[in-house]
């Protein structure tokens, strides 16, 4: 064969060689569950939980320890509400996982909707079910607040501090305003009341200073009832023996069915806001949802744009749309086995509950439904050996409760 001949020859190997598909080559297999492919693959590893915190949101004293026993007290004080028997652990529990283990939760009066455990409070960059606080230590203020949790009023929560805490508070945020001068500060009243607008702007920004420093001492103790990594976790950092054959499949079927879609990353939530269509129950009001939400964390003098947010700030939030109408903010599924019933309302008595509502594609074609159901919510069938699998998994996801002394009452 000429010289030539075997040049042309290796030219025209070389050229099919660069030409092949890049589909010929094998792709890598998933480290962990042989079922799953790459992208699957990444999807899971980016669920493992981080090794610390966020650092708190708008909140400078967040891990001051200081900061977080002057929380520990006041959360578990009743004096901070209207009847002297309505606390923030009547329905944040600590024997309960900081759950109330009701349907919906009653404060001063009955409420309307279920109250999450605070186990995954500190992970959140928006609060409530429907989003009203953009931040741990704003939400502590709503509750207390509202007349049918614990009917406190601004005034009367600066008033509490300076009786109960004032050495405390001082240690950690400075001096309280003369809050002894009764003419000046009222008992009690905050916006509305005729005695709160008879004050001068600077005595009302005084109380209100005041009401944040309050709100960030209680998301400092918050912090410390983070729950640790769960058999997940540790499934994710290197051991195959933290989760059952079940439990990996049960993983499997949870990215298949589409589950990953709306609960993904560390906190196995897309935080945003999804309408699954939930009936109205028989003698309640249709439940906005974030359209309600949304106009109430635009008016919160508390928000991430008003005076009292610490450091950066986030973007504004988007103007509301038609997709919020009905749309709640999906919750983390961390410890999620500790905290039934579920849903907004608390519907649902078990996590099977839940996944067969899902499953069914929501409440597509039921009545009273509010909004418009989320159009990735999809119908899809699972026998029920993946779905126990399912189940399995669900409670693979239960992290390490929170240290002494902060998982119990103060004097436990």
């Amino acid at each position: 064969m000429s010289a030539a001949k075997q040049a042309g020859l290796v030219l025209a190997a070389l050229a099919a060689s660069l030409l092949a598909p890049a589909c010929d080559s094998v792709p890598e297999p998933c480290d962990l569950v042989a079922d799953l492919d790459q992208d699957e693959c990444d999807l899971v590893h980016a669920m493992e939980l981080p090794s610390s915190l966020p650092p708190a949101r708008g909140n400078a004293v967040g891990d001051d320890p200081d900061a977080a026993l002057l929380g520990f007290g006041m959360f578990y004080d009743a004096r901070f509400s209207s009847n002297q028997n309505v606390r923030c652990a009547t329905c944040h529990a600590p024997e309960r996982q900081f759950h109330d283990g009701k349907p919906t939760s009653v404060g001063i009066s009955p409420l309307t909707r279920n109250s999450p455990t605070l186990l995954d409070a500190a992970r959140y960059s928006t609060l409530l079910w429907d989003g009203r606080a953009d931040s741990v230590w704003s939400q502590a203020l709503i509750p207390l607040q509202n007349p049918a949790e614990m009917d406190y009023t601004l005034l009367e929560i600066a008033h509490r501090v300076a009786k109960s805490y004032k050495d405390r508070y001082e240690a950690v945020f400075g001096p309280l305003p003369p809050l002894g001068d009764t003419a000046r500060f009222p008992p009690e009243g905050g916006p509305g009341d005729p005695a709160w607008e008879a004050m001068t702007d600077e005595d009302r920004a005084a109380i209100y200073l005041v009401a944040a420093n309050t709100g960030k001492a209680f998301e400092a103790y918050q912090r410390k009832v983070a729950a640790g990594p769960a058999p997940l976790d540790r499934f994710l950092s290197g051991d195959p023996t933290a989760l059952t054959e079940s439990e990996q499949r049960g993983l499997v079927t949870f990215v298949r069915a589409g589950c990953a879609d709306c609960h993904s990353g560390p906190l196995l939530s897309d935080e945003a806001f999804h309408d699954l269509g939930l009936p109205t129950l028989d003698g309640q009001a249709p439940d906005l949802g974030r359209e309600t939400g949304l106009a109430g964390l635009l008016a919160d003098p508390f928000n991430a744009q008003g005076p009292y947010w610490d450091g950066p700030r986030p973007e504004p939030p988007a103007a509301a749309t038609a997709a919020d109408t009905g749309a709640f903010r999906t919750p983390s599924l961390r410890n999620v086995a500790l905290s039934a019933p579920y849903g907004h309302d608390g519907r649902f008595a078990t996590l099977r509950d839940v996944v067969d509502f899902h499953l069914r594609g929501g409440g597509r074609g039921e009545a009273g439904v509010v909004g418009t159901i989320d159009a990735g919510l999809k119908e899809r069938m699972l026998s029920d050996t993946e779905k126990d699998d399912l189940l399995a998994f669900l409670a693979a996801l239960t992290g390490e409760p929170p240290a002494p002394p902060w998982n119990n009452w103060p004097d436990k």
